[in-house]
């Protein structure tokens, strides 16, 4: 793992964080232990076709979230190749309104929105098994701002891309090609300093891309940027420098109200995204981007032709995908 001074801000994953093996390991009793496997959830069948496993107060605090992940998941499925159709809608997504494991008396709070690959980090957490080969939102009011970061659905889209990454490519997760590739951008230092869409108009907007975090989170992570052919206005830039020239529109009410202090305190015009601002609650009417440059497909193709050509051939290789899974998913009614 890369050291936490060059790792990405807010991307700890949980299934990536060693050091908290200690914390757990030092509680007396495994009665100290937060019991995670106790947690309740109902299945709502989404009409997407997704099932969502719903976990307590998450409708009191996120009254939008089904609708959210609704609209999220249908646009997933938009950009999605449809071999993988009926792989993205027998993939459950468990959502929580907060979760904690370890130790009781000193527990480790996740917020982020994960893919769970194997059994074993979710029994050593103390949690339930089943969830294996699922999508998990551990805090469903972040998930709500956070996504608005992608202008929508990115953001589900990369857990959903983890999945597609070990059940589809040939080796899974160690597929070779992908391995290769990391390594090769890693050490291009193209990733070492780009712009992220949720630091837009702060001092210091630029960070190392989590794509170089490992081979899993790159092939997450460009992918998202691979499959959002959209905003094609940008295509052509590229700056580590220019945020308000190549970024697609911001709906996050955090980046425009940065960008309404700047107005009023400069009195000169920045790249006014104000038309967007009815479009803040769900990101709706607009396509997802990625929240790391390249933001775009265009982007991508342009600032790494190498990196690009490498994924073209892993999504053709995705598009000849013959799932032999026949389990049916049930279309619900919400």
């Amino acid at each position: 793992m890369m050291s936490s001074n060059h790792l990405p801000q807010h991307y700890w994953r949980s299934e990536e964080a060693p050091t908290c093996a200690g914390e757990i390991s030092s509680c007396s009793s495994e009665v100290d232990l937060i019991d995670n496997t106790q947690r309740r959830y109902d299945p709502i069948h989404l009409k997407c076709g997704v099932t969502v496993q719903l976990g307590e107060n998450v409708l009191r605090d996120s009254p939008d979230i089904l609708d959210v992940l609704n609209h999220d998941l249908t646009s997933c499925l938009s950009v999605l190749p449809a071999s993988v159709g009926r792989l993205v809608k027998r993939t459950n997504v468990w959502v929580n309104r907060s979760y904690a494991y370890g130790c009781i008396h000193s527990p480790m709070v996740l917020s982020h929105t994960t893919a769970h690959h194997f059994p074993g980090w979710l029994l050593w957490a103390q949690d339930k098994a089943v969830k294996e080969a699922s999508v998990e939102i551990y805090n469903s009011v972040e998930y709500l701002n956070l996504r608005l970061h992608y202008n929508g659905c990115g953001l589900m889209l990369h857990e959903l891309c983890h999945i597609i990454h070990q059940t589809t490519l040939p080796g899974g997760l160690s597929n070779m090609l992908v391995i290769e590739m990391h390594k090769i951008a890693k050490n291009s230092r193209r990733y070492s300093r780009v712009l992220r869409r949720d630091w837009a108009l702060k001092e210091v907007d630029t960070d190392v891309a989590y794509c170089t975090l490992d081979h899993k989170e790159f092939f997450a992570e460009i992918s998202v940027s691979y499959l959002s052919d959209f905003y094609h206005d940008v295509d052509g830039t590229g700056s580590v420098d220019n945020m308000t020239k190549c970024s697609p529109p911001f709906v996050s009410p955090v980046v425009l109200g940065r960008m309404q202090k700047m107005q009023q305190e400069c009195h000169q015009p920045v790249k006014s995204i104000v038309e967007w601002r009815d479009l803040t609650k769900f990101g709706r009417g607009l396509p997802h981007c990625n929240k790391f440059f390249p933001f775009t497909k265009g982007q991508l193709r342009r600032y790494d032709p190498r990196v690009y050509k490498c994924f073209t051939k892993l999504w053709q290789f995705i598009e000849s995908w013959e799932d032999i899974d026949r389990r049916c998913c049930k279309i619900g009614c919400i």
